[in-house]
């Protein structure tokens, strides 16, 4: 993928770094001087990043062998939490193995999703956000959904 190479090529001070999952065999790409890793869990199967003004990105994989989610419930599943009791999802796209989705908790926190599923592999990450700085992440968002890989 053309963006990933200029991603991973880019300069350290430049302010993004590559987080790599050995387990997944997945990469994503973020903005290290707003979102912190906070370590893998014991599982190894991705990372929670936090930003100081409360963004948060969430980056994971799992097996779908077992359990053979469609994409569209792999996006209703985990998309339910992000909504909560009052939001609601204003944007999704759906493909046969892939699906991106945003929307808002009906308060103050937006959200933006991006799910892939692979070869019995199902890959996502979520990105939530006060409504306030939707301007700062919405660079932020496009940059990472490019990433992803």
């Amino acid at each position: 993928m053309p963006y990933l190479a200029s991603a991973t090529s880019r300069r350290e001070d430049d302010g993004w770094e590559i987080y790599s999952n050995a387990r997944f065999q997945y990469q994503i790409c973020y903005p290290s001087q707003l979102l912190k890793p906070q370590g893998e869990p014991d599982n190894g199967d991705g990372q929670k990043f936090l930003a100081s003004d409360g963004g948060e990105l969430t980056v994971f994989g799992g097996y779908n062998d077992v359990l053979h989610w469609t994409i569209e419930y792999t996006l209703k599943t985990y998309s339910a939490d992000l909504v909560g009791q009052k939001g609601k999802i204003t944007y999704q796209v759906i493909k046969n193995d892939w699906a991106v989705f945003s929307g808002d908790d009906g308060e103050r926190t937006e959200f933006y999703g991006k799910i892939f599923i692979r070869n019995n592999k199902f890959y996502m990450f979520e990105i939530t956000y006060k409504k306030e700085h939707k301007n700062k992440y919405s660079k932020i968002v496009e940059i990472i959904s490019r990433c992803f890989t």
